[in-house]
């Protein structure tokens, strides 16, 4: 296998453990949200959402800048992918943000805990999702 195939081959599967990531923050945001949260629901809830943000850093390749497939694992189409899904995710929790605003006008039970749960878990999210069907449509 060459490194281009290997390359390939790690490409799809970085994107779709990002889908696989996202749906489990959802879920995991479900329960915590449903009041069947205990401390460790809560604390895997924020563990599973700085690793997805950390996943979206190219960290293997700072630490190993060598590595002729993390180097074709980091293409420009990669880069320009990862910026659009942190535009898509910024612009997911500022719309959160201010449907909550407009939702807080109706409903005073609305807490600052509920809010920043639901915007940072749209965020990351959004962003995972959208880096990870760009890089699946780029795979084609």
């Amino acid at each position: 296998m060459t490194t281009v195939d290997t390359a390939e081959r790690r490409a799809r599967w970085r994107a779709l453990g990002f889908l696989f990531l996202a749906a489990l923050t959802c879920a995991v945001m479900i329960v915590v949200r449903t009041g069947n949260g205990t401390d460790f629901t809560q604390g895997l809830w924020l563990g599973l959402l700085v690793g997805c943000a950390l996943n979206l850093l190219p960290i293997k390749r700072w630490l190993r800048p060598n590595n002729s497939v993390l180097r074709l694992l980091e293409d420009e189409g990669t880069r320009a992918n990862r910026q659009l899904s942190c535009t898509v995710g910024f612009w997911a929790a500022v719309v959160v943000a201010l449907l909550f605003q407009l939702a807080a006008h109706f409903d005073s039970g609305i807490g600052a805990e509920e809010v920043g749960q639901l915007v940072a878990t749209a965020a990351i999210v959004c962003a995972m999702v959208t880096f990870a069907l760009l890089e699946l449509r780029a795979a084609r």
